[in-house]
């Protein structure tokens, strides 16, 4: 029994690695995807899943580009999977757990073949926006799945659901959640729109708060929402704060989605200051991406913290 009870550890700890890496590999596709967009080499390889008719495309530094980002996303899936495997071999008990990577590996699949249409369909708009949306989903996906663990009847598991967060608070947490993950969307299709450079001011917009003309409309749109997203998120973070006093991890949580929200809008006003170049725009994605996952992470530890926790070494050890 000790034995069967040590590799069951060592399963978990695997899931765990596994996840993680596939996390890391699914916001390092997304920022890649960003670059690939913003540099214009999207329509680098005009055929999919082949580039050019070629296993090995030529050596172009936009085809390249191209060819990177899909196989890095060759990667993300293959790690979902392996993630999914493990899920179902060491961590069947956990619902949670079985849950986000089977809803993570569906969401890769799907990103995959979205992406191949987005390719035959000479990169329509609404293809790259449904793409965005699945890749940020499949990231929350992953995050809630590196959370995961196995139930337990410890006593000092914590109560579910903490009693502490108000009906208010929790829909505040998901108004944070929706608004995010909506913003970097209507950003996304303002970028696609060509309308990401309309305004060369923040944070007023061709010196009013209310341009006229579609292009300015849509920019400053898109700078309203995170502005009112930014004061819910940051809300959700200040609730966070205070209930972490008994839990160190979600104070960390709140100080890291926090800290990514406001580097993010110091990004966004750089990109109208200094325009939008493919590095700062990159940038933009990235630190958006990174607010979308540390919300999650915050509101999955916040809302259930019997089942979203982040173990040390020791208490996986224990566990």
């Amino acid at each position: 029994m000790p034995h069967i009870a040590a590799g069951t550890r060592s399963g978990r700890a695997r899931y765990r690695t596994v996840t993680l890496l596939s996390l890391v590999a699914a916001i390092a596709q997304v920022a890649l995807g960003g670059v690939v967009r913003v540099t214009g080499s999207g329509d680098a390889c005009p055929d999919w899943p082949l580039c050019h008719g070629q296993i090995i495309p030529p050596l172009d530094y936009h085809i390249w580009l191209e060819f990177t980002h899909r196989l890095a996303a060759t990667a993300v899936g293959v790690l979902v999977v392996a993630s999914l495997v493990l899920a179902w071999r060491h961590l069947r008990a956990s619902k949670p757990a079985l849950v986000a990577t089977a809803a993570s590996t569906v969401l890769v699949v799907a990103a995959a073949i979205l992406g191949g249409l987005t390719v035959l369909s000479e990169l329509s708009w609404w293809t790259r926006l449904i793409h965005l949306g699945l890749a940020e989903l499949t990231v929350a996906g992953l995050a809630v799945a590196w959370l995961a663990g196995p139930p337990d009847d410890r006593s000092d598991r914590p109560q579910d659901p903490d009693p502490r967060v108000s009906r208010q608070d929790r829909r505040l947490a998901w108004a944070g959640l929706s608004g995010l993950l909506a913003t970097i969307l209507f950003g996304s299709y303002m970028v696609g729109m060509n309308y990401g450079a309309a305004c060369p001011s923040w944070p007023l917009c061709i010196g009013t708060s209310i341009p006229g003309g579609t292009p300015f409309v849509i920019n400053m749109t898109h700078r309203y929402m995170v502005a009112i997203v930014a004061v819910v998120v940051l809300r959700t973070c200040y609730v966070a704060w205070k209930q972490g006093a008994a839990r160190g991890q979600l104070r960390w949580l709140a100080a890291l989605t926090a800290g990514f929200l406001v580097i993010e809008i110091g990004v966004g006003a750089l990109t109208a200051w200094m325009g939008s170049t493919p590095l700062i725009a990159s940038l933009h994605l990235v630190f958006a991406t990174m607010s979308w996952v540390s919300m999650v992470l915050m509101v999955a530890v916040q809302f259930d913290p019997g089942t979203f926790r982040v173990r040390t070494r020791h208490q996986e050890r224990a566990g």
